[in-house]
């Protein structure tokens, strides 16, 4: 592991990363989220913000994940019918 330093909304955080490529990306793409969540929400604080953040990315996880499962149902259910075809 690769001890980095990102900037996230402001401030420094050091953190350690198998993919520090990938860390500063992510840290990048928080930094700007919650600088768009901000301009709507002036009055939280940094800590509801992160707040707010992680229950939207949650949100969008829990969709993707959702979507993730029921294209692997129905790819299974393509498969068996081409094995099917095949098999006559």
């Amino acid at each position: 592991m690769k001890s980095i330093e990102v900037e996230i909304f402001g401030r420094l955080f050091r953190l350690r990363s198998d993919n520090p490529t990938r860390t500063l990306k992510i840290a990048e793409d928080l930094s700007e989220e919650l600088t768009r969540l901000y301009e709507n929400y002036e009055n939280l604080d940094f800590a509801r913000l992160l707040l707010l953040a992680c229950f939207q990315r949650e949100d969008k996880l829990q969709t993707a994940l959702e979507e993730n499962r029921e294209l692997k149902a129905e790819l299974s259910r393509v498969n068996q019918m081409l094995e099917n075809i095949i098999s006559i």
